[in-house]
């Protein structure tokens, strides 16, 4: 049975009504741009064209409206905020423009694309609403589905919900902070398991390591899909089996947290080719891969295609777990 959560004042159904308190300037991303080319052309930062399109990393994609600028309304209106031990309410003046968003809860057996078609719409636009950087998806997680634009000129709407829990409406949001916890703990355990590596690999896998690197970036700009295991498109551990498979290695296509926990061991000091692991992306335990190419760098499968980013990056560094080698790698 679906386990449906709208926001707002229904028992079964909720809209919300979310009226901007700043007019916005819009860019539409195009080949080739960055988040950092975007931020110098419109006289910006990174750092606030994330948090103006709620933007978990800096992956975007050909097409994707971002907001470049805002400029705050001069009205003395104010919104009001009343506190309370149980709920807390907010009241939002509305404007011309509203947006109702209709939410999800995800069960078990989902995935984007079962939710996209459930609910007329696409795995792209549920990603880009959600802030998603894979199409890959926890058991009781909170999803947006549906985002659409109203005219509005009625009165001020208020959302409700118990602010110790997280909650909205009464309905339960996806917290995982326990499974977050445990996750740590389980990755904890499996490095604490592991004999680190402390040579570098053998001339003749070097030489493999070069070729790893050499196609992984003739593959850049390669779109994203999931499951991907093909130049057509690919997902991260994907985009990993593909590229050690092509430079000669016998890698078996598994998930990111399959390689982790029975296929890689951690590496005292990484050398260019050796591969990378996040956790949190989008599950609470490993969840993301890629190859490190050396100067803080490392080349994967974002949700907008195949890409380099830095490991120093914000979102990066904070998910960051270990550089491992594959164990085939001598």
């Amino acid at each position: 049975m679906k386990k449906w959560q709208f926001i707002l004042a229904s028992t079964a159904m909720t809209t919300v009504l979310i009226a901007p308190i700043a007019e916005a300037s819009t860019y539409t991303v195009e080949k080739g741009d960055t988040l950092s080319k975007i931020a110098i052309k419109h006289n910006t930062t990174i750092a606030l064209l994330k948090e103006w399109n709620n933007l978990q990393s800096d992956s975007i994609y050909i097409d994707q409206k971002l907001i470049v600028s805002k400029k705050q309304n001069t009205s003395n209106d104010t919104n009001s905020l009343a506190p309370s031990t149980q709920n807390t309410t907010t009241a939002i003046k509305p404007s011309a423009t509203t947006a109702k968003i209709s939410t999800y809860v995800v069960v078990k057996g989902d995935n984007l694309t079962k939710i996209a078609s459930k609910n007329n719409t696409t795995v792209a636009k549920i990603m880009q609403w959600n802030g998603l950087t894979s199409d890959k998806i926890y058991m009781d997680q909170t999803l947006i589905i549906r985002k659409e634009e109203l005219a509005s000129t009625g009165p001020i709407v208020s959302l409700t919900g118990p602010s110790s829990s997280g909650t909205t409406g009464g309905s339960s949001v996806g917290t995982p902070s326990q499974d977050i916890l445990n996750a740590n703990q389980e990755i904890a355990a499996q490095l604490a398991k592991e004999k680190k590596i402390q040579t570098a690999p053998s001339m003749k896998n070097v030489e493999k390591y070069t070729d790893v690197i050499k196609l992984a970036n003739s593959l850049l700009g390669t779109p994203y899909v999931y499951g991907g295991n093909s130049v057509d498109g690919f997902d991260c551990s994907g985009f990993v089996n593909y590229i050690y498979s092509n430079a000669g290695f016998n890698i078996p296509r598994k998930s990111s947290l399959d390689y982790f926990m029975n296929d890689t061991t951690i590496v005292a000091n990484p050398v260019p080719g050796d591969v990378v692991f996040f956790k949190n992306t989008y599950i609470p335990t490993i969840s993301h891969m890629g190859v490190y190419i050396g100067n803080n760098q490392f080349i994967h499968a974002g949700s907008s295609g195949v890409e380099v980013s830095n490991l120093s990056y914000e979102y990066w560094d904070m998910r960051f777990v270990a550089f491992k080698r594959f164990n085939v790698v001598k």
